[in-house]
Formats: structure tokens, sequence, C-alpha cells
């Protein structure tokens, strides 16, 4: 075992102001180091909602710029539809009959590049182009792009896409080709789509003022916690200078989700103290097929942030190692004069102790030791005084103790298939609750447990009169209800102002189980009736005793059957409070009994005593 070595009282107060300063000191600082620590996270934030936000106004001004370059080509591909047109009408509506080549060279003359042609079927698949590369390429492959084709072959007149990247070649299917300008125009009879492909290098050379990349990069050189950031067009290609665009590693399925979705969406990366947030920017337009939307993959580095948030730490830490070094110096000085007189008091409340109860304090030199010294001799005074007292009343609560447990039974009655188990359980307080057995002869036999009101010697007293009354009158007069009038009436007679008693007197007859009672006021018994399996309350049929004359009491009856269960008690149980403040109840009495109610007479009192101790727990008991 550790012996912990005792401290004066100036080394008490040492320890004990020092702790008081290292508490308040620690509670201050934390307090005021979080608020700075979330302030750095909020401007933190700020700072990565600003950059986001005008991240997506960049792109959206960059797709703007770029659209108004793409629709400046719109009037020539429209009027070169005319041509195409007429070569299809020639045809006869066949595809397979027309000379796209010849068209193809008869458009270009009038256009800043060269144009190239796709005849697009009913089910989106390229039947007919000047471009073998792509013949049979089925657009349904690309869910989102064959709804809008479809949309214009049933429509009525010309579209134009945006410049975007084409399909290289059919068989892998990716969309890394040229860029191109395509423009749709549906057949007459809207069995086909007409589409034309304009490629030229002004694409590459004109557009290239307006980049995507380069409004990223201006916001990551805007933000130190900005590792990069990379930007991917709608068909999960990652765009780099001039249009150019790369595959390259990615969590494509978490970018399939972002665009599927249309949401923005984080995710953190521990390992590598980094954040990755896919910034959706919304470019889609009614006005081309092509989704002109972008993901933004912004990588964050926590580095800078915690560099900034360890800073602060030590910063305070400092702080907090120099006040609580000088609030040390402080208390030591502070405490030295305070001990002095304090010793000084010391000696003579020692000698005080040793029983020199004549022995008085010595004069002090300051005013607050000076009324130290004035109370504590008048205490020691009082001392003197209230030592008698005390000893009065510890005999009084000898004697109510003593007269509570002389009243109740020594012993149990015996009564054949039946079994009995009783209890009182006293409270700190002596009070007045008891039970008794009162033999009634030709095989029955009298129950009562009663609680009389108040504590000490005049509810003891009570009790033991009240006690004797009902046996008495009882044991003479068969009749139960005429017992309690009785009773009452002799109890209201002997009865101070505010004394009364509630009751519940019970008889059971042995051969045939059945038990007639009557309940002045007290907590109804509880009947477990194993046939079946409910339990009854017994309610009072009478006001309690002791209030007044010439009071009516029913009559109430039950009866006990093999494996029934009957608990009587007094308040004392169903009022035990536990360090909340709570009951334990009638409820958690009747759960109890539920639980045990196959057991002995014995154990199941110890479980309703049990189920209230471990229910109140340290809380006093007030009552018995």
């Amino acid at each position: 075992m550790i012996s912990i070595p005792r401290l004066t009282l100036r080394q008490t107060l040492i320890v004990s102001i020092s702790l008081i300063i290292l508490i308040v000191i620690g509670f201050l600082l934390t307090f005021t180091y979080i608020q700075a620590k979330n302030e750095i996270i909020r401007q933190d934030r700020k700072l990565e909602e600003f950059g986001e936000m005008n991240l997506a106004e960049s792109l959206s001004l960059v797709d703007r710029g770029l659209k108004l370059f793409d629709d400046s080509l719109n009037s020539k591909m429209e009027e070169a539809f005319s041509i195409f047109l007429a070569g299809y009408r020639d045809s006869g509506g066949d595809p397979g009959g027309m000379d796209l080549p010849a068209l193809k060279s008869l458009i270009s003359r009038d256009m800043d590049g060269e144009i190239d042609l796709y005849v697009i079927n009913e089910s989106g698949v390229i039947i007919a182009s000047t471009v073998p590369d792509v013949m049979y390429l089925d657009f349904r492959n690309y869910p989102e792009f064959y709804d809008s084709i479809t949309e214009i072959r049933l429509g009525e007149g010309f579209a134009a896409d945006r410049v975007v990247r084409s399909v290289e070649n059919t068989s892998a299917g990716t969309v890394t080709g040229k860029l191109r300008k395509f423009a749709f125009m549906p057949s007459p009879d809207h069995r086909y789509l007409l589409e034309m492909g304009l490629v030229a290098d002004s694409f590459e050379t004109e557009r290239s003022g307006l980049s995507y990349v380069d409004a990223g990069q201006r916001i990551a050189d805007l933000n130190p916690n900005i590792q990069s950031i990379r930007i991917f067009d709608f068909n999960r290609n990652l765009l780099l200078e001039q249009g150019a665009v790369q595959t390259c590693s990615v969590n494509r399925t978490l970018l399939d989700e972002v665009f599927l979705l249309q949401k923005s969406m984080t995710r953190p990366d521990p390992v590598n103290n980094t954040v990755m947030k896919y910034l959706f920017v919304d470019l889609k337009s009614e006005e081309s097929a092509s989704d002109m939307s972008l993901v933004a993959e912004i990588t964050y580095s926590s580095t800078l942030l915690r560099e900034q948030l360890e800073q602060i730490l030590l910063f305070y830490l400092l702080i907090a190692t120099i006040t609580i070094m000088m609030g040390i110096a402080v208390t030591y000085s502070v405490t030295r004069y305070l001990t002095n007189p304090i010793g000084e008091i010391v000696e003579d409340v020692e000698e005080i102790a040793m029983g020199n109860l004549d022995h008085t304090i010595r004069s002090m030199p300051n005013p607050e030791f000076r009324r130290l010294e004035s109370a504590i001799n008048t205490m020691v005074s009082e001392i003197r005084d209230i030592s008698g007292e005390l000893e009065r009343e510890k005999a009084e609560l000898r004697i109510a103790s003593e007269i509570q447990r002389t009243f109740l039974p020594r012993t149990l009655p015996v009564i054949t298939n039946y079994e009995i188990a009783a209890e009182n359980v006293p409270a700190m307080e002596v009070g007045g609750d008891f039970y008794d057995f009162i033999p009634l002869g030709e095989q029955r036999t009298g129950f009562v447990i009663a609680d009389v009101a108040g504590k000490g010697i005049s509810a003891a007293l009570f009790m033991a009169l009240s006690r004797s009354i009902v046996r008495g009158i009882a044991a003479a007069e068969p009749d139960i209800q005429a017992a309690m009038e009785e009773s009452n009436n002799l109890v209201t007679a002997d009865a101070v102002s505010g004394m009364f008693v509630t009751l519940f007197y019970g008889v059971l007859d042995e051969t045939t189980g059945e038990l007639s009672y009557v309940n002045a006021g007290h907590n109804p018994p509880f009947h477990y009736r194993a046939g079946t399996e409910d339990i009854v309350a017994l309610m009072p049929t009478g006001i309690v005793l002791g209030v007044d004359q010439g009071m009516k009491y029913g009559l109430g009856t039950a009866t006990l059957s093999e494996g029934d269960v009957l608990v009587m008690y007094t308040d004392g149980v169903t009022e035990a409070f536990n360090e909340s403040g709570e009951q334990f109840g009638e409820e958690r009495l009747l759960q109890v009994m539920r639980d045990a109610h196959r057991m002995d007479a014995r154990s199941i009192l110890d479980s309703i005593r049990e189920g209230a101790v471990s229910f109140t727990g340290e809380a006093p008991q007030s009552d018995d």
C-alpha cells in the first residue's frame, strides 16, 4: 500500500493555489488556443471556398469566350448544308448513292479548313463518312450524345455543336482525336442525320488565348495549400495547354460519379496529408450536342496548415510556462505571510482538542484572524452547552429504535402450503413502519403491515400504540371491517394532531386460500396470479387510521392459488430515491416480481431488497 506523506498548511496552500493557477491558466490558454486554431482553420476553409468559387467562375468565363469563337463558324456551316442536302436528294435518299468525297471537295472550297462529312442512321451508327476510321461508330456507346443527336434528327433544322475532340477511331472509341467543329442537319425524311466536321489550324492557335488550364493555374497560385489542379472534360480526358488532352491515372469511378450526380465531392488522403476536391462545373448547354461540363481535381496539402497550428501551439505553451512560474513564485510569498498566524491558532486549538475547553485562543494581529479568534472561543463555549443536549438526543434515538425492534415479530408463522418472509430495514432516523402476524384460530392467520407518520420516538410510541390496538381488537373481533372501524376509533382518540397510520390488515383462510382484507390508505399490496400471469393491486378500501372517528371501511377479497405471490410493503420501497432524485417506483417493483415469481418467498424478498439497493446506489436511505 502506497503511503502519501501529509503536507503542512504552507505546502498545501502552495500546491492548491498552484493547481488553481494551473487550471485557470490552462483553461484560458486552451480556450484562446482553440479559438485561434478554429480561426486559422476557418480562414483556410474560406480561402478554399473562395478559390473554388473563382475557379468555377473562371472556367465558365473561358467556356463563354470559346463559345463565341465556336459560334462564329455556324453561319458558314449552315449555308454549306444546302450542298450536302442536295447530294442527299440527288441520291434518292440513299446514303450509299452519295458521292461524299465530291461533296466534301465542293463544300471545302468556301471553308477555312477541311470539311469531313458523316451520315448517321436512326440507330446512331455512322454508315457513310469521308473519315474511314470512324465508319460504323455507334453513338449509343455515348448515351448523352446519342440522346442529343436523336433529338436533332427528329427536329426541323440546323444545329451546331461546339469545337470538341472527335472520336479517334471506331475500334478505340476514345474521344481524343482532332479538334473539330461539328454541325448537324436532319434529312428531309428524318431517317438520317447529316453531320459536318470542320478541322482548322485556327482551332489550336486562335483558341489558345483562352485556356482552362491557365485559369486553374492562376487560382492555384493564389492559395499556397493547393498542390495541383487538374481539369477533366466530360469524356474523362485530362486537359493540357492549348486544348490538348491526355489520358492519365485518375479515380475513374469517382470521376464518373461526380459527372453522373453533377455534384462536387471530397476525398481525404491521410497517408499523403492531402485532400482531393472534385469540383463539378456545369457547362452543359441545350444549344450544343456535346456536354462541355468539367471537373476540376484540386489537391489540397494540409502540411502548411499543420505547421501553422504547431507554431501557435508552441507559442501558447511558452506563455503558459512563463505565467505558471510567475504564479508559483507569488503564491510562495503570500502563503508565508498567511501561515504564521494560523500556526499559532493551531497550537491553541490542539490544547482545546485535548479536552481543555476552558482554554482560549490567543489574540491575533489582524482583523480577519481576530474574527476567527472570537468565533472559535464562542464555538468552544457552545460546544460545552451542546454536548449535554446531544447525549439526550442519542438516548432518545436508542429508546425509539428499541421500541421498534421490540414490537416486531421475533418468529414467522408456519402455514401449510405457504411460504412467508418478512423484513424491516430501518433508516438512519427511526420511523414507525411495522408488520405483525395474528393467529386467529380455525386455520386463519391475520397479516398486518403499517406505516406511522413521522420519525423519532413519537413515531415509535405511536407505532407501539397502533400495533397493540389492532392486535388486541383483531384477536377478539372476527369481523375484519368491524375490527378496523373499532381500531380507527381508538387510534383516533389517542392520536395527537397530525399523527396517523396507513395500515393493511388481511386474514388468510389456510384451507381455501381466500384472503379477506381491509386497506386503510396503505400502499396497495401486489398479488401475482400464476394462472393468468398478471398482477393485481389490492387497493385501499378506506382512509388511514387516526384521522377521524366513525369511519367505515370496505372489504376486499383475493384468492391465493398455487404459484401465486403476495407482496406487501411500505412506501420506503417504492419511494426510495437514487442520486438523481428518481424514485424506485411501483413499475420496478412489479418487474422484480415478474422476474422472481418462481423463487421461494425469502429469495423474492431478497430480490426486492437488492433491486432497491442497486437502484439507490450511494444515495442515503430516507425511510424504513
